[in-house]
């Protein structure tokens, strides 16, 4: 198996090369294959693992002074990574209105769906869209791979340089503890008092990059793991409002005067107002779980130690005592 078909935080065996190089030779292995055949799997892989590299990098180089080789090598590979995800964005975001339409055509063709009067027009329309997506999915992945290709180069020079710079600090354990992943939640949570409409997005972004923190330490730290499950939870959550208002955006701009009422442009947004309410509610009520103050442990109590009374002679074993004398 190639290490970049890999899960963020699997083992790897008993390999002694360390993490963060698998995780850099991974990512690497993936701007290689993708332009080659940019599927979705591929697509979404990269991207996923680069926000991941972008949200790690940080922590790893939390001890040198930026003006350290490591420190300016991550920069220049940094910006490599931004222009990569901004390569990566529409081809990602047609995917996922593809694969959001293609649930959508699921639920309206069973039997559920077929209890609305609207299900046969939503249906009509979902073709339309979906065509339309194919053919922006075509026209995006051609551009894709002609802008990877350019930078193809560039990529592998800036990650090498990065690896150079890593591999002097001994970066085989370097997690975020516990402690401060609730510091980072705590900050975030004054940054974001008062979680709405507006600002829900952005939310997920930011704790997007802490759960990807919480990751790191949740094959050894128990406690980081139940912190990176639930900040996953609010993550696909708001993700899922997200999702679906685009997709009700670009319905209502591609069908235009040929929505008709009650079509599949009123269906989305319908369901975006319920998937936002779902998200604010999960979120705000998980934010308060993490953030509850974490009980002091009480010292273990020593074990009673048991004090027989002393053993006393009976009389008869007395005599018995001084006859044998």
């Amino acid at each position: 198996m190639k290490s970049a078909s890999l899960p963020h935080g699997m083992a790897y065996g008993d390999s002694a090369e360390p993490e963060w190089r698998r995780q850099i030779e991974a990512w690497r292995e993936l701007v290689e294959e993708c332009p080659r055949k940019p599927t979705r799997g591929r697509v979404h892989a990269l991207r996923v693992a680069t926000l991941r590299l972008q949200a790690d990098i940080p922590h790893w180089l939390a001890g040198c002074g930026q003006g350290d080789r490591c420190a300016r090598a991550a920069k220049r590979w940094n910006r490599q990574a931004e222009k990569l995800r901004r390569a990566l964005g529409p081809v990602r975001a047609v995917d996922v209105d593809l694969g959001r339409l293609g649930r959508l055509r699921d639920t309206l063709a069973g039997p559920d769906g077929g209890k609305l009067h609207s299900s046969r027009l939503c249906l009509r329309q979902i073709d339309q869209l979906e065509r339309r997506f194919r053919q922006q999915r075509r026209a995006a992945q051609k551009e894709l791979v002609v802008e990877m290709a350019e930078r193809r180069r560039r990529l592998r020079r800036t990650s090498l340089a990065l690896e150079m710079g890593l591999a002097p600090l001994q970066l085989h354990a370097a997690t975020a503890s516990f402690a401060t992943i609730r510091e980072q939640l705590a900050a975030l949570a004054a940054e974001f008092p008062e979680l709405n409409e507006d600002n829900l997005h952005e939310f997920r972004m930011r704790i997007k990059g802490v759960r990807y923190l919480a990751d790191l330490s949740a094959a050894t730290d128990a406690r980081a793991a139940r912190q990176a499950a639930a900040m996953g939870r609010m993550q696909v959550a708001a993700g899922e409002w997200h999702d679906l208002k685009m997709l009700a955006k670009k319905a209502a701009h591609e069908l235009g005067d040929h929505d008709e009422r009650g079509g599949l442009v009123a269906l989305l947004e319908e369901l975006a107002a319920e998937s936002l309410e779902r998200a604010l509610a999960l979120c705000r009520r998980t934010m308060a779980q993490l953030l509850r103050p974490v009980p002091a442990q009480r010292p273990a109590r020593r074990p009673a130690v048991l004090k027989f009374p002393p053993r006393r002679i009976e009389p008869e074993a007395a005599s018995a005592k001084k006859i044998r004398a």
